[in-house]
């Protein structure tokens, strides 16, 4: 009997959502091409899912999606009002996720979002139970507590990702991405040891690795939403 060559498992994705409201060539690329200069290092290569909330023909919808391509998005997805486009979106190599029933929460300064399961905006989710990770997550690897806490009693490395839909405690070095109150949670806060990270982010907020730098770098520091503002500050 031949070797088994692949598993298939479930998986939680970190995954913008573009809503397409409505789509002017032109003016599209001059939004897109100065929102993801505003933080390079969050979007770049970010995988996006197509929010279709205006109709639009096979050409248009062709050209946004070369368009997020020119400025290194990778679509995967569509879903809103696919109408006819079902079979363009299958020639683009893209899912059509339109008949799903699963929701997103934002994430982003004012209006992206990531794919999880979304509660009213401002509520705070059903917290379950604390995951807690004694090994060092490291560069590539992402890891998510589902209804609760997070703790991590070791180092995150540059280019990991943590996520909780409650609060994150990370007793090491945080140097990867850290995603808090996930499914909407204003309350979560984020506590490191050590922050040197990425990217912070409470219930779709977030902060850049140039902001903390500025704030408390490489200092025990938490991480708090005030008046929908997120703000970092030394511990301690």
């Amino acid at each position: 009997m031949a070797e088994q060559c692949f598993r298939m498992k479930g998986t939680t994705l970190t995954s913008i959502v573009l809503d397409i409201i409505m789509f002017d060539p032109d003016e599209f690329d001059k939004q897109l091409a100065a929102k993801v200069a505003s933080a390079p290092q969050f979007f770049t290569r970010s995988s996006l899912i197509i929010q279709l909330s205006c109709a639009i023909d096979a050409t248009a919808f062709e050209l946004l999606v070369t368009l997020c391509r020119k400025h290194q998005l990778q679509p995967m997805a569509v879903k809103g009002q696919v109408g006819d486009l079902r079979e363009t979106i299958n020639d683009l190599g893209l899912s059509d996720i339109s008949q799903s029933k699963a929701t997103e929460s934002e994430l982003s300064p004012a209006d992206e979002s990531q794919s999880q399961t979304q509660k009213p905006a401002g509520a705070k989710p059903e917290v379950n139970k604390t995951r807690v990770v004694a090994r060092p997550v490291r560069s590539g690897q992402q890891v998510y507590a589902e209804g609760g806490d997070l703790i991590i009693l070791a180092a995150v490395s540059e280019g990991a990702e943590i996520l909780a839909d409650g609060n994150i405690h990370v007793y090491g070095t945080m140097r990867g991405r850290a995603l808090a109150g996930v499914k909407g949670d204003t309350e979560a806060r984020i506590f490191c040891q050590q922050i040197e990270a990425e990217l912070l982010s409470i219930a779709g907020r977030f902060v850049m690795q140039e902001t903390i730098q500025t704030q408390c770098w490489k200092k025990p520091a938490q991480a708090y939403l005030e008046e929908d503002a997120l703000l970092v500050t030394e511990l301690g």
